[in-house]
């Protein structure tokens, strides 16, 4: 062939993986997320942002990918800059998915129907619009196959240290990529052994410390001023304990002690292996895996065909069964696999290159019997764009473009919080919005951010004292047998402390000489001798909850963090209505308290489903939830206040105390009053 048709050929060769990267980058970007979503997002980014180290083991590629990111000179704010990386990133991820297929295959529309898979399976897509390392993951992981494939066919030195410096940088970015990296670096190395021998083994190792060089940045950072940093990696001790995660638990996802039930020690193998695989027909289209089975039992007689499809099975099933059996995440809530399945990405990028192939190998028999091979071809080639325009419209719900549940909730919390506040939050699902809104974006630089479960990390506590000095935290850290948050308060009388979500439950210190006067969407704590009259409060936490709605949160999907979000305003709004019942019985049961504490109680029950029993309808379009027993019981002791000014009431408040008596859990304290008064109730019925 002449040198002009090679070099047609090799740029047309380019043309499948160019489209699916456009066509997929333009979806990306039409539905990116516009601020910080949720997970990590927020914390990634303001770590990055600022030049610190976001939390073990560091992610260094990123973190340095998304400071160059967030300068850009374009887009709406600084989180939307970052969250392009992961759109550029997982279109690029598959782009070279679709270079991989095609090159194994000799056929486009294989490469084409793999992206399409890859790129609009919503687990992907949701990850491709907000700030997080998993686009980069994918993206090394098909860098990865994409050069081994090339090995397999053609081995050569420059390919193999090209492949060791992708796997040394995909290691930099997430500790997963292990999984395709050392396989397919080591079946490069035995299958170019000739073409290497020692010195080039030797420089191929080289190679991969090379890409691992971004871990310096990470000593570089830790020593740096920024005011959003994880650790102290200053020192070796310091950086080998981060990359090994050992606050974390070295080889697992977190210590089976370190948040309530989401880690345990056993159990979650067969679970997390179903969601993984099995859940993988929902994600990929239903095509997926009956595809990947056709590209292992249609492939070629061919030894090297063979050989590369037994690597590619082994890639899959070594992922899943090492993958599930280190895995140690709880399955039992919504929260936590859809925590989980971010991992499940790097499986579904490998079943969809085996779609891919096997997609090529069942049109090559259809073509072995067609009388034009050509319209079999078109058909191939139609039916992988059908896939694709299938894909965006079955999976628009991971959209992310109308995502501001996060920024909605820090800026009316923050904007209710007295000047020079100390603004104490807990929970991945609040805390990394917190850091970027309070420290990129200035959101209320009078106001000192903490975080509970970081101030049980000396280190934190001396980088918050570095940059504020006029602070004082007490000696030791916030933990049990540490200092206490009633110690931080009287330590820092002139500054208020308002607590986002909730305290540590190990933590009642501030019960002595402080009460929670919940308003709007926070707990301040209030000094007992300077709590407000009723009246006072309540147009305080009027003005503090402003226009805010926590629908668009509600109705994110199940086991998101836009949808806890959502549940924690709920749980916000009880306490505030708790509170009202108080003012109530403090006043000798009076109407007014009550009458409020009642309405925002009924809100609840609307937004959470109604309760027919109880006569309260739900609000069209919001899904279902569990309704809290507290709820219940705070609904019949408001209604039961209510019944002594008007006896309509009466029936409600037995009809309160009845699901709550169904409701409750055995160790509550109120079950035994609860289930008198619904029999003196029923007994005084009868007669």
């Amino acid at each position: 062939m002449p040198h002009s048709d090679v070099t047609e050929a090799s740029a047309r060769s380019w043309l499948a993986p160019l489209g699916a990267f456009v066509a997929l980058l333009a979806l990306y970007v039409a539905t990116l997320a516009p601020t910080v979503a949720g997970g990590d997002s927020g914390e990634l980014t303001a770590a990055a942002v600022t030049g610190g180290v976001p939390h073990p083991p560091g992610y260094p590629v990123f973190a340095l990918l998304a400071r160059l990111f967030g300068i850009l000179p374009f887009g709406p704010c600084i989180a939307w800059r970052v969250n392009l990386l992961s759109a550029v990133s997982t279109a690029a991820a598959a782009g070279l998915l679709c270079a991989t297929a095609q090159l194994w295959t000799a056929s486009a529309s294989a490469g084409l129907l793999a992206a399409a898979l890859f790129g609009t399976n919503p687990l992907v897509w949701h990850h491709a619009t907000s700030a997080e390392v998993f686009g980069l993951n994918a993206m090394f992981g098909a860098l990865a196959l994409f050069l081994w494939l090339h090995i397999e066919r053609a081995p050569a030195r420059r390919l193999v240290l090209a492949l060791a410096l992708a796997c040394g940088l995909g290691m930099g970015n997430h500790h997963t990529f292990v999984f395709i990296g050392a396989p397919v670096f080591l079946r490069a190395l035995w299958v170019a052994r000739r073409e290497l021998r020692a010195s080039g083994v030797a420089l191929a190792v080289l190679g991969g410390v090379l890409g691992l060089l971004p871990y310096a940045y990470l000593a570089l950072a830790s020593r740096s001023a920024a005011t959003v940093s994880w650790g102290d990696q200053s020192t070796l001790d310091g950086l080998l304990g981060h990359f090994l995660r050992r606050d974390y638990g070295t080889f697992s996802l977190g210590r089976a002690s370190s948040k309530a039930d989401a880690f345990v020690e056993t159990g979650t193998f067969f679970p997390t292996l179903y969601l993984m695989l099995g859940a993988s027909l929902r994600r990929l289209l239903g095509l997926g895996p009956l595809l990947a089975v056709a590209a292992y039992a249609l492939a070629p007689r061919k030894r090297p065909d063979r050989a590369q499809a037994r690597v590619l099975l082994a890639l899959l099933l070594g992922y899943a069964l090492v993958f599930c059996a280190m895995s140690n995440m709880s399955t039992g809530k919504a929260l936590y696999r859809s925590v989980l399945s971010r991992f499940f990405i790097q499986s579904d990028l490998l079943m969809a290159l085996a779609a891919g192939i096997g997609w090529a190998w069942l049109f090559r028999r259809l073509e072995a019997r067609a009388a034009s091979s050509s319209r079999v071809s078109r058909l191939s080639l139609a039916g992988a764009g059908l896939v694709f325009l299938a894909g965006a419209v079955v999976n628009a719900g991971a959209s992310q473009r109308g995502n501001t549940v996060f920024r909605d909730f820090v800026s009316v919390a923050f904007a209710s919080l007295p000047r020079d506040a100390m603004v104490v939050t807990m929970g991945d699902h609040l805390t990394g919005a917190v850091f970027y809104f309070h420290e990129v974006e200035k959101l209320r630089p009078d106001v000192i951010h903490l975080d509970q479960q970081l101030l049980g990390f000396r280190w934190y506590c001396d980088r918050v004292l570095r940059h504020h000095p006029d602070l004082t935290i007490p000696a030791g850290v916030y933990l049990p047998g540490g200092f206490n948050i009633k110690q931080l308060m009287d330590a820092n009388r002139s500054r208020p402390l308002v607590v986002l979500d909730r305290l540590g439950t190990w933590d009642e210190s501030w019960k002595s000489g402080y009460k929670l006067a919940s308003a709007g969407l926070t707990h301040p704590l209030v000094p007992a001798d300077r709590f407000p009259s009723f009246e006072q409060w309540a147009e305080r936490d009027r003005q503090a909850m402003g226009s805010y709605d926590p629908r668009a949160a509600l109705l994110s999907p199940l086991g998101s963090w836009e949808q806890m979000l959502g549940e924690l305003a709920l749980n916000t709004q009880a306490s505030r209505a708790h509170l009202a019942l108080v003012y109530s019985h403090d006043a000798g049961n009076t109407e007014a308290p009550a009458r409020l504490a009642v309405n925002l109680l009924e809100d609840i029950v609307r937004r959470v489903g109604g309760s027919p029993a109880l006569g309260i309808p739900a609000e069209p379009g919001l899904p279902t939830l569990d309704l809290n027993a507290s709820v219940l019981k705070n609904l019949g002791i408001g209604y039961e206040i209510l019944s002594h000014f008007d006896p309509a009431f009466t029936p409600r408040t037995v009809k309160a105390w009845e699901l709550f008596v169904a409701k409750a859990p055995a160790t509550d304290s109120d079950l035994p009053a609860a289930r008198a008064y619904v029999e003196r109730a029923h007994a005084a019925a009868q007669h």
